[in-house]
């Protein structure tokens, strides 16, 4: 890592750019392709409160939505903080399939998604299994949010899935553009807004558009998607997959779920490997706290009732390891619906 770091540190953006072009060139000349449905069922998680057997699990490759190890040198100084779209148009782009998706990247700027391919598709799955019920008793369907999209491996698998709406929340220009690429190659009607630019006007979504994306951080989310309620279907589904933690977003997902009809929160975490089912059950609290905490605001409980919802563990996905001993885990807690 440091003789790359020192090498990138003396090198003109330039050449740089002909380095990744090499790299895209020589190991990415072939597409990253799952089309056929997750392999037979691994064990699953024991000893975890409320763990159900009900769904299958699939060996995941690891995952990291951390910089490339160049980008903590080399990126930061050549990214503009809001490239134009002749930025864009001249960056070098490379793509991939994914679960019969393509999507795109620049390299440059953003890490590769091509080790999401095992969880997006395990997404997939399981979104269209849990949301059936769920989409069917409602009009409009209903409405998935990931709130670290990066450029869209989970946002077009909840679509493959069924999902009436998709909504997806990054910060770095780069990834949106990404995703807004990959969108229109999949055919999916998608609408972008950039966040910093758009906070006087009201935000609107077309009937037509099944994706969503702003370029803004996650915690943005709640203002946006109270200014939809009128257009949106219920959030059902919240994807955190920001690591090294995304336990900043924790607050978030749980005021968005819609309290009516509850929902599923994908928690991504990074636990030591025999600490896993200790920290999940932890994580379980964490959240059971929020829910507690929100109901009350919102004036659904009373000290006198003293009932609350319990959030409940489904599943614990292991899906690899970046680090000796550390485990990429992705922690799916379901809160139920409230009671009124």
């Amino acid at each position: 890592m440091e003789p790359w770091n020192n090498l990138l540190n003396n090198l003109d953006a330039d050449e740089i750019e002909s380095i990744y072009l090499a790299v895209c060139d020589h190991r990415l000349s072939y597409p990253f392709q799952t089309t056929e449905p997750p392999p037979s069922p691994q064990r699953h998680d024991s000893g975890v409160s409320g763990v159900s057997a009900e769904e299958d699990s699939i060996k995941l490759a690891p995952r990291s939505n951390d910089p490339l190890p160049s980008q903590t040198v080399s990126t930061v100084n050549c990214r503009k903080e809001q490239p134009t779209q002749d930025d864009f148009d001249n960056a070098a782009w490379v793509s991939t399939k994914q679960n019969g998706k393509t999507q795109y990247w620049a390299p440059r700027y953003t890490a590769s998604p091509r080790n999401n391919t095992s969880q997006s598709a395990r997404s997939l799955y399981i979104s269209n299994l849990r949301t059936t019920g769920i989409a069917q008793s409602t009009p409009k369907g209903c409405t998935a949010v990931d709130l670290s999209a990066g450029s869209g491996s989970f946002a077009f698998s909840y679509a493959a899935a069924g999902i009436a709406k998709v909504l997806c929340w990054d910060p770095n220009p780069w990834s949106i553009e990404g995703l807004r690429r990959g969108a229109m190659k999949n055919k999916l009607h998608v609408q972008v807004h950039h966040g910093a630019q758009n906070q006087s006007k009201a935000v609107r979504i077309s009937s037509k558009t099944k994706l969503m994306a702003f370029v803004e951080p996650g915690d943005k989310a709640p203002g946006r998607i109270h200014g939809l309620r009128n257009s949106l279907p219920p959030v059902t589904h919240v994807n955190c997959g920001l690591l090294p933690t995304s336990r900043d977003l924790y607050a978030t997902a749980v005021a968005i779920l819609d309290p009516r009809l509850g929902g599923w929160i994908h928690a991504h975490e990074r636990y030591r490997t025999e600490e896993v089912v200790c920290e999940a059950n932890k994580l379980r609290a964490e959240f059971e706290a929020l829910v507690e905490t929100l109901d009350r605001q919102r004036g659904y409980l009373t000290d006198v009732e003293g009932v609350f919802r319990k959030p409940v563990i489904c599943h614990i996905q292991r899906t690899g390891s970046e680090t000796p001993g550390v485990l990429h885990c992705i922690v799916d807690i379901h809160i139920p619906p409230i009671r009124i």
